[in-house]
């Protein structure tokens, strides 16, 4: 495909007689940079493959420069598709004339076209980095524009239309919300689509930047399916139940336990429960009620479970807090009052800083100096704690009284070395 354009710097371009009226355009002229290279062709151009406009993706040109953008003078025709998914940024994109494709996904490239769009299928525009511009008529059977900045332009779209951004976008068309709380795209769309399990813009912004056809009438074998969800986990929730094999669910859990949502009901047995916490406590979430056990919850607590959302209440107790507080100490805003004792906040100041160990000890009536000094004598290695995150002239008296001695001579006054400017502000009256 590169080799249809001629590589033109900037500089080069800003005196080529067809070219430099056309950096006079708004596309270029309220671009930042201009350093780089452009691809060029002159008159019409007519390519079999993907255009594809995506940086990242992109050989660099001979000299390494990157590309600033595509510049075709005439007409583009392409049996395939304009993508470009990355949604912050992307070589942009200029036609003099017409621009006939397939799917056109735009994000952050900046595009200008001057001629009509058709597209066959859909036309998708998404995140508000990118812009575009079209003289005349853009022309798709799906077109849909999410917080995008699209000119005003003429528009012919037979299927479906949505443009959270145009106040004669179809209210028919708005997404709306599932039982579950999650925006999905109306029912007039996912009928249109070749899978009606597919229910939001992101998996239709996936099957096009991966150059597929979105639209009805496609044949889907188990092993597109195995390849989708290799790519991304979150497809397992679009394979029909029938093609959901072992194989293709342990594909998506070993990415995310998330697609633990997607199994079958079936296969989700108690050996496969154990082996999803022991890759992430937070596999809990979507397991079924009576799969979960206090082994379980002990397990998940290890590997990264969560409080409330994983682990329900009824399975808490001093030892499984005790190992949620170690891994993580933020989770202590998540420990109920009554769970919250003497003992679990001498961990929780070990564990971390102890940063709302106040507002902890008045809900549950326990002293803060008490557990102070028992943080210090436990051990000398916790006086980092103490005096990085609660040093006052009382824990540093008890503190200096402990271990301002013989046996700890080193350890004292590596420690009262690394503190010296914290420690001198205190009231020499109290060192």
């Amino acid at each position: 495909m590169i080799n249809e354009f001629n590589v033109v710097s900037y500089e080069e371009a800003k005196r080529h007689p067809i070219l430099r009226h056309i950096l006079l355009d708004d596309l270029f002229g309220t671009m930042d940079e201009m350093h780089g290279n452009f691809y060029v062709h002159e008159g019409d151009l007519h390519l079999q493959n993907d255009l594809i406009l995506e940086s990242d993706e992109l050989d660099k040109l001979p000299d390494g420069e990157p590309a600033i953008g595509f510049i075709v003078t005439g007409n583009l025709t392409l049996d395939c598709s304009v993508l470009n998914e990355t949604g912050d940024y992307g070589p942009a994109l200029y036609v003099g004339g017409n621009l006939i494709c397939c799917n056109l996904l735009i994000g952050g490239a900046p595009t200008r076209i001057i001629g009509d769009i058709q597209a066959k299928e859909v036309i998708m525009l998404h995140y508000n980095h990118g812009w575009m511009q079209c003289d005349g008529t853009i022309s798709a059977k799906i077109m849909i524009v999410e917080d995008y900045h699209l000119m005003p332009f003429q528009k012919v779209i037979s299927h479906f239309y949505f443009n959270d951004r145009d106040p004669e976008s179809p209210e028919e068309y708005e997404l709306i919300e599932s039982q579950e709380g999650n925006t999905v795209i109306p029912e007039k769309l996912r009928l249109l689509l070749n899978n009606v399990l597919t229910t939001d813009f992101e998996e239709i912004r996936r099957d096009l930047a991966a150059g597929e056809s979105v639209m009805k009438g496609q044949e889907r074998t188990q092993d597109y399916w195995q390849t989708k969800v290799q790519h991304n986990w979150r497809d397992l929730k679009r394979v029909p139940m029938t093609m959901r094999t072992p194989s293709i669910c342990k594909e998506a859990m070993g990415q995310n336990v998330g697609a633990l949502q997607y199994f079958p009901f079936s296969t989700i047995t108690i050996e496969l429960a154990q082996d999803a916490v022991q890759l992430d406590g937070r596999a809990l979430r979507y397991l079924p009620d009576e799969l979960i056990t206090f082994d379980l919850c002990y397990l998940a607590a290890e590997n990264g479970a969560i409080l409330g959302t994983d682990i329900p209440e009824k399975f808490y107790d001093s030892e499984l807090l005790n190992t949620i507080i170690q891994k993580s100490d933020w989770q202590m805003e998540r420990v109920p009052e009554v769970f919250i004792t003497e003992d679990l906040l001498v961990l929780y100041v070990k564990t971390g800083r102890g940063a709302w160990l106040d507002k902890y000890c008045k809900q549950s009536g326990v002293s803060k100096q008490k557990v102070l000094e028992r943080v210090i004598v436990d051990d000398i290695k916790y006086l980092h704690n103490i005096f990085g995150w609660h040093l006052s002239s009382t824990t540093f008296a008890f503190a200096k009284q402990f271990y301002d001695r013989l046996e700890y001579t080193e350890d004292w006054k590596r420690i009262s070395e690394q503190f010296d400017q914290k420690i001198t502000r205190l009231s020499s009256s109290f060192l």
